[in-house]
């Protein structure tokens, strides 16, 4: 008796080509600097709910009464107290974010081949600098500030001194913020450099320059061979046992002209007032975020990986817009996703305010 076999091409839609699936993945993540060290949120559809909820358990206060020697009679527990764990809940409600296109048949007809490939990769990077942008807010309206110089915003007129990025990984650490990588050992005949724990900053192309010229500042080239590095990632920078590693976005915000004036060299719209940059540093698990699935803590997001619904690729392909489209001419694509944010420990970050050189 003759077996059939089921052609999953021709009788099992495929409502997605998963090359261009893994296309749209690849380009969103690597415009998602913002959201690597954040701990994830996770939201299911059919579950009642918008609202996201993470638990941060407090640190402990630490032991310095010694333990006696038990003697006697033994007792449950033998009369010693169990400590009692607090914690805080932090919670945020997730809003929905998307794009589509609407593409006729001329598009594939009339068009080099991989037309529509294409606009799946400029989607991914739009659902990556959108979601990279809503993250970014978070982190940098929502640290405590810092400036380069003077006490406010207004009287901000330089670039990026050593100084002050000394206090803000002092503060963290004298905070107990969590590291995201374990030291590394360098070796004088690779030409490779020792790495400390370190904390993330991320900060706008412009700032970059400014970073690289710090004295003590090492290239990521000198450590990309020992450890791994994040998309983005241009340098690190340590002071007395902790280390800063820098990412850079286009994505940081710049506020224009609402720095000081009698900025040298600075960068300045309107040529009156410096413009302005944030730093955002911070350590592991200071920020919460839903929107690229529970990966994301590790600054690593696979092609192909899933994230319990937080976004979707969508493509309705020709013919299945019904009476709304008589000559099967129209196909759509689309991407969506859920997004929220959330700040999980305040005193492990905080937003270095400061000026860019002039390179014009």
């Amino acid at each position: 008796m003759a077996q059939t076999v089921t052609a999953t091409d021709t009788e099992l839609q495929k409502p997605v080509n998963v090359i261009l699936e893994q296309t749209f993945l690849r380009r969103a993540q690597q415009l998602c600097p913002y959201f690597a060290g954040s701990m994830p949120g996770m939201i299911s559809k059919q579950m009642g709910t918008s609202t996201i909820k993470w638990r941060r358990i407090e640190q402990e206060t630490p032991s310095t009464t010694a333990l006696t020697e038990l003697t006697g009679t033994s007792s449950y527990m033998q009369g010693r107290d169990a400590d009692v764990p607090s914690f805080t809940d932090v919670t945020a409600t997730v809003a929905k974010y998307g794009q589509f296109y609407i593409v006729n048949e001329e598009v594939d007809l009339y068009n080099p081949n991989g037309t529509s490939a294409e606009l799946v990769a400029v989607l991914g990077e739009s659902a990556g600098r959108s979601l990279n942008q809503l993250q970014r807010d978070v982190m940098e309206d929502n640290s405590t500030q810092i400036f380069n110089n003077g006490a406010s915003a207004a009287a901000v007129n330089t670039i990026v001194s050593a100084d002050k990025l000394n206090l803000v990984i002092n503060t963290l650490t004298r905070n107990s913020a969590r590291t995201f990588m374990p030291m590394t050992v360098g070796q004088d005949r690779l030409g490779t450099a020792p790495i400390l724990p370190s904390y993330w900053a991320i900060c706008h192309p412009d700032v970059a320059h400014d970073v690289s010229g710090l004295t003590g500042f090492k290239s990521v080239e000198t450590y990309a061979g020992q450890t791994e590095v994040v998309s983005g990632e241009f340098g690190y920078y340590s002071r007395a046992g902790r280390g800063v590693r820098f990412v850079m976005s286009e994505d940081a915000s710049i506020d224009d002209d609402v720095g000081a004036t009698g900025g040298t060299d600075v960068r300045e719209t309107t040529n009156s007032k410096a413009d302005q940059y944030t730093i955002v540093v911070y350590g592991k698990d200071a920020f919460g975020s839903v929107g690229l699935g529970k990966r994301h803590t590790d600054g690593v997001y696979r092609a192909g990986d899933k994230n319990e619904g937080c976004w979707e690729l969508i493509n309705h392909e020709k013919g299945s817009g019904g009476v709304s489209d008589p000559f099967n001419e129209i196909s759509t694509l689309a991407w969506k996703a859920f997004y929220a944010g959330a700040v999980l420990n305040g005193n492990w970050s905080r937003s270095l305010r400061c000026a860019a050189t002039d390179l014009a």
